[in-house]
């Protein structure tokens, strides 16, 4: 029986952890958008956004790539859904380097999204 709890504990936790960073709600879209940015992985990081066709969500991948865009870390300050569910505010600080700028800078924002066909999506 001691097993059996151990288990199901286990279990729960698993399941609690992997609903944190669910792309279902507005805050999880802006943290995988976040870590995809923070893994270089511009190409997952464009597919968290209302860009649809195909010719823009490539273009905005290079643009990130040749721009060597990357987060060097984030933190979700707030969620805010409007009355209707249908947009949403995230406010980030993060802490971002570029090309241009290769010392960290670290900004305060408010990432808007949208729902697209019922998913949540940063407004691009």
């Amino acid at each position: 029986m001691k097993k059996l709890s151990v288990i199901l504990c286990a279990l729960v936790a698993v399941f609690c952890l992997a609903s944190c960073n669910s792309t279902s709600t507005p805050t999880g879209v802006v943290k995988a958008y976040h870590d995809a940015l923070s893994s270089g992985d511009y190409e997952k990081a464009v597919t968290y956004t209302t860009l649809t066709s195909q010719e823009d969500l490539d273009g905005y991948a290079k643009k990130l790539k040749d721009f060597e865009y990357k987060v060097l870390s984030y933190e979700v300050l707030s969620e805010t859904i409007s009355e209707d569910g249908e947009t949403a505010v995230v406010e980030v600080k993060r802490t971002t380097t570029n090309s241009m700028n290769k010392e960290p800078k670290e900004t305060t924002d408010k990432v808007k999204l949208s729902k697209v066909d019922g998913k949540w999506k940063i407004s691009i």
